[in-house]
């Protein structure tokens, strides 16, 4: 009895002794938390805590981060707390920045715990490289032209999203199960943010357009979540896929929140991407029909442009817009020509190297109409911010990313046999060909923290597709073991 008394008040002593230290951890954490960041270093221990739990669950450190990126916009009216995700903690380094870096350790950590080889899909293997030595030359250009390697280093982190994300989710530990039932909380997601949005414009909570009336989304991350969904259904429903009947009564919340977000590039966008699921997933005699259709298609634009409309409809005033000869009297897509103007007669006088990141356009050429708010950084053309920023090589890195990704949509679309992924890989496919023309009109791929952190992750979702497909085709290559002639047969459940 003395014995295992001893050895109980043994025991009791240990487990006193670790409690005390993980206190005593816990509170020099939350002092040391106080110290830098305020009064919200007090979250700093529990914050740890929540980081090792999700360095131990890759799945769901990329699912909160691709989640987070939907559900949380910049500025909306209904929830306005959600911008701080985007807010810098520290320095140069926002609550994004760590949530990306957190998702990537953790894919990182499991594949170094698991013994895997890291696997680069092939056609993401040249453009990564690409992008690396593009990024490496922006920011040597942009520290000979008088930035700091600190700034010039952190200014691309939106970069290294499109770098790093991709790989991360392409050696994810999942099964095609996995991946289903992920697209379907995907789809919900896209539901709950047209419905949200719609929301806002009943509510008048949004931001205004053309002074009337409020939007939906004027960021691109929300617009394109709910595009990729609406052609995911159209993919479906053309090939009579049975879905939930949820699925099929979305497209008009989905539609009416892309509409009304008066985004005019995520329209043309979403009709040439619609058209092009029509296109490639229907039959050879619907295919018939889709040239009538387009050329109707192409001749109502064409007439909402020229028809003197007297309606104040902000609806009908972006329709109008389109039409080319509109775009002299529109402030902004003037500003938009000056802009493109000043970025050539950069670009032309140094073509190779660029002008370097951090560093902004000079309006040598002709006079801008208006100025915006760090607007010499940015440029309303991906493949020109590109080449302006990186040189020749970020130009060849932005086409090279594009190239790959409809590349890698393709192979999943033509690879999987399950209907949804399937028509979730047609889906992403017409829509990076509609990000060709989206990309013509802002500069979304590699620059919008959000929008890239989205693209990124479903290129490697695709190529993680592709190689589930080729997965479970070698395992039924692989012959069944051997039985004697005589052995009774394996009874089923």
């Amino acid at each position: 009895m003395p014995t295992r008394g001893l050895r109980l008040s043994s025991s009791l002593g240990v487990e006193f002794g670790v409690a005390m230290l993980v206190a005593g951890v816990i509170t020099l954490l939350a002092i040391a938390g106080i110290d830098k960041l305020g009064t919200i270093g007090l979250a700093l221990p529990l914050a740890i805590l929540v980081g090792g739990v999700l360095i131990a669950r890759p799945a769901l450190s990329i699912s909160l981060l691709v989640g987070l990126v939907i559900l949380f916009e910049g500025v909306f009216g209904l929830f306005s707390f959600t911008a701080r995700l985007y807010e810098q903690v520290y320095k140069d380094v926002s609550l994004l920045d760590l949530v990306v870096i957190l998702a990537v350790a953790a894919v990182a950590v499991d594949v170094l715990r698991s013994g895997r080889s890291i696997w680069v899909p092939r056609p993401l293997a040249l453009p990564s490289i690409v992008l690396a030595l593009a990024m490496t030359a922006g920011i040597v250009v942009g520290h000979e032209g008088g930035a700091s390697l600190h700034y010039a280093f952190f200014s691309e982190h939106v970069l290294f999203y499109l770098l790093f994300l991709p790989l991360a989710v392409a050696n994810l530990d999942v099964s095609r199960r996995q991946v289903v039932w992920a697209l379907g909380a995907l789809a919900a997601l896209a539901v709950v943010k047209a419905v949200l949005g719609l929301a806002e414009v009943f509510g008048h909570l949004g931001p205004s357009i053309e002074g009337t009336s409020t939007l939906t989304y004027y960021e691109p991350a929300a617009n394109w979540v709910v595009m990729v969904a609406v052609l995911t259904i159209a993919a479906l429903a053309l090939r009579r896929v049975r879905a939930p009947a949820w699925v099929y009564l979305a497209p008009p919340l989905l539609i009416a929140s892309l509409v009304l977000s008066y985004r005019r590039s995520f329209w043309i966008a979403g009709i040439l991407g619609l058209l092009l699921v029509l296109l490639l997933g229907s039959t050879a005699t619907t295919r018939k029909a889709l040239l009538p259709a387009a050329l109707a298609l192409a001749a109502a634009i064409w007439l909402l442009g020229s028809i003197s409309f007297q309606s104040q409809s902000p609806l009908v005033k972006r329709l109008t817009s389109l039409s080319p000869t509109k775009l002299e009297s529109n402030a902004e897509d003037r500003y938009r020509l000056d802009e493109r103007a000043n970025v050539w007669g950069e670009i032309s006088a140094h073509p190779i190297t660029g002008i370097g990141v951090t560093i902004p356009w000079q309006a040598k050429v002709q006079p801008l109409s208006v100025e915006h708010e760090d607007g010499r950084q940015y440029v309303h053309f991906a493949a020109l911010w590109f080449w302006l920023k990186m040189g020749i090589l970020g130009l060849w890195a932005y086409l090279a990313y594009l190239l790959a990704g409809m590349v890698v949509a393709f192979q999943a679309w033509r690879a999987s046999r399950e209907p949804f992924l399937r028509a979730f890989a047609l889906a992403s496919l017409c829509a990076i060909v509609g990000l060709i023309a989206m990309d013509t009109t802002a500069s979304f791929t590699g620059v919008d923290p959000r929008f890239t952190v989205l693209v990124a992750a479903q290129l490697g979702l695709l190529a993680k597709l592709k190689r589930i497909a080729r997965d479970e085709r070698e395992q039924e290559l692989v012959p069944a073991p051997l039985r004697p002639p005589n052995a009774p047969r394996p009874v089923r459940a």
